[in-house]
């Protein structure tokens, strides 16, 4: 793999949808490195996620690893809502994408402590369900503008109910359906932030409140805030923390378009 150099990678490992996968590796590496994946949103591509979110140049400064996922389905939106993308080790997009981060922890020497995700829109949801899904591999995630883990499962690729925000499930719901996801893991689980506009119109902002009664209750915490910081980290922005572990950002007045915060997720990752 060059160094510097947006690359693509072959041969990774068990991916039985075909994901394909770009990575980057910087020149002044950090021994056993992070891992940061960056997931593109619908009709989207790993080379656009790239380019609108500057992890490259994070990277450089930083000495940390940085896989692009790709999906191959024709929308170019990320499969979200099978039975096998939902299950440890079951198939689907998931699978693949962390087929290539376990390639590159074992070809690179990487953190196995310090993998994240992260993603805009489908990848926000991507996002959800890697985190969900496999605990074991990351150590936290950011998701922007997407759905809670499960929200979309279903027999087909869209699905109105959760994107018209009318899928409404308890704490306890949504996190026993992150639990069936891996049956019998008593290890550590990912810390989780999420970001939603008031105004989103394609997932609707209903989400953010129903991501955030998901993880809570995989942390076994309140869904009120013990921490509110406003105009964070633009104007009209709200933080809300539920301990440690959980965080959310509301954009009032934003649309879908939520504009990414690379270094505030890299803060929440800890890099």
């Amino acid at each position: 793999i060059p160094r510097s150099t947006f690359t693509e990678l072959t041969n990774f490992g068990t991916n039985p949808t075909n994901v394909r996968a770009w990575i980057y590796v910087p020149q002044n590496l950090a021994p056993n490195p992070a891992i940061v994946v960056g997931i593109h949103w619908c009709s989207g591509s790993a080379s656009d996620f790239m380019s609108a979110t500057g992890y490259n140049y994070q990277a450089d400064a930083k000495g940390f690893i940085v896989i692009y996922p790709q999906t191959t389905r024709s929308d170019k939106c990320w499969e979200v809502y099978s039975e096998a993308t939902l299950t440890h080790d079951g198939g689907g997009d998931s699978l693949g994408i962390v087929s290539a981060v376990r390639w590159t922890i074992a070809n690179f020497n990487a953190n196995k402590s310090k993998v994240y995700a992260t993603g805009h829109s489908s990848g926000g949801m991507m996002t959800n369900v890697l985190i969900g899904a496999y605990p074991d591999i990351f150590a936290a995630g950011a998701a922007t503008a997407g759905v809670p883990f499960a929200c979309f499962e279903g027999p087909s690729a869209w699905n109105s109910e959760c994107s018209t925000g009318m899928k409404i499930k308890t704490p306890q719901e949504w996190g026993d359906r992150v639990r069936q996801a891996y049956p019998g893991y008593t290890g550590p689980r990912p810390k989780m932030q999420v970001w939603h506009g008031t105004l989103d119109a394609t997932l609707s902002y209903n989400n953010f409140g129903e991501e955030i009664k998901q993880w809570t209750n995989i942390f076994g915490v309140s869904t009120t805030a013990t921490n509110t910081v406003y105009n964070y980290p633009l104007t009209g922005w709200t933080r809300y923390d539920y301990g440690p572990n959980v965080s959310g950002i509301s954009a009032a007045g934003v649309d879908h378009n939520i504009p990414y915060q690379t270094t505030k997720v890299m803060d929440w990752f800890g890099l």
